[in-house]
């Protein structure tokens, strides 16, 4: 996107910190909650619909245990359990090409991106900070990433490009280093302790006996649904905060074409069961914001439907 628009959206937005709660599988019932509205909808119409399997998630298949009705609403998905309540903090920050290599930053068109940044609390960096008790500013992040500058700890990032023109936005990346970083160290703090060499520096951290713990709780507490987390929080970010609803998701073949990834590729799971599970639809339809800038090669399979793109309303109906 041009980087006028996106300093524009940064200067819009409010400076001071924005809390972001979230629990397991919270993002099924956000997802659904701007399908229901107060009066609800038939959960066999919630059934038959592409958006079925966010009823099996845990909270929302807990309300529908406890509630004893046909038909779901709103107030209902209130009521759901919260396990593993955690508060994080969003920051914003700007990500992309002035020159150089640009398959560096792994943009799919000239511009930039704005950065949605999910950070720990406060009460996570006390913890890091008694556990690990750390001998440096060294820790489990890249500086070269776009994390967080602003003194928050930032525990994963989504990549944006959004077409203000179109209404349109495209989720780029979803990525994290600190939890990487936390299981490698892990791994390193064990193999040091079975050596009998507790005081070890690990990752230029702290002694190996201070970093293990602090690596095996935040993996516990966080591991598992990072990802899940950042692209719940995207999501949010885009609809309530820019009014954008129509959002699209690189398909794992298709954007490291586009980025021009060159060395290793991501996960193939974050751009295959993470957009299913949030109930995005495989499409041969491209946006049509890219197409322009592609290589040429690349344009004409978009244009001929030859590529793959996620694709979701946020805000549309169930069918």
């Amino acid at each position: 996107m041009d980087i006028r628009d996106a300093n524009e959206i940064v200067a819009c937005l409010p400076s001071e910190r924005t809390v972001y709660r979230y629990c397991n599988d919270e993002y099924a019932a956000r997802l659904l909650a701007p399908k229901l509205g107060a009066v609800g909808v038939p959960v066999r119409e919630i059934r038959a619909s592409r958006w079925a399997r966010l009823l099996d998630r845990k909270p929302v298949a807990s309300v529908l245990k406890h509630c004893g009705t046909a038909t779901l609403c709103n107030d209902d998905l209130l009521a759901m359990p919260r396990e593993n309540d955690r508060a994080y903090v969003l920051t914003l920050g700007l990500w992309g090409w002035r020159g150089g290599d640009r398959s560096y930053y792994q943009i799919s068109r000239p511009g930039v991106n704005l950065v949605l940044q999910v950070n720990f609390d406060r009460e996570h960096d006390m913890t890091y900070q008694r556990m690990a008790r750390p001998v440096s500013k060294t820790d489990l992040n890249y500086s070269s990433h776009p994390v967080c500058k602003r003194g928050r700890t930032t525990m994963a990032w989504v990549r944006l490009d959004l077409d203000l023109a179109t209404g349109e936005a495209l989720i780029e990346e979803v990525q994290n280093d600190w939890l990487r970083g936390a299981k490698e160290a892990h791994a390193a703090a064990v193999r040091a302790i079975k050596s009998g060499r507790p005081d070890d520096g690990v990752w230029g951290i702290g002694a190996a006996r201070r970093v293990k713990p602090y690596c095996e709780y935040v993996l516990k507490r966080h591991a598992h649904d990072w990802a899940e987390v950042a692209l719940s929080a995207a999501v949010g970010f885009l609809v309530d905060e820019i009014g954008i609803s129509q959002i699209w998701y690189h398909d794992s073949d298709t954007g490291v074409r586009l980025k021009r990834i060159k060395w290793s590729k991501p996960p193939r799971s974050i751009y295959s069961s993470l957009p299913r599970s949030f109930c995005f639809e495989k499409t041969s339809q491209a946006p049509a914001f890219l197409v322009p800038t592609a290589p040429k090669d690349l344009g004409r399979r978009m244009k001929r439907g030859q590529e793959r793109f996620w694709r979701m309303d946020a805000t549309r109906k169930l069918n």
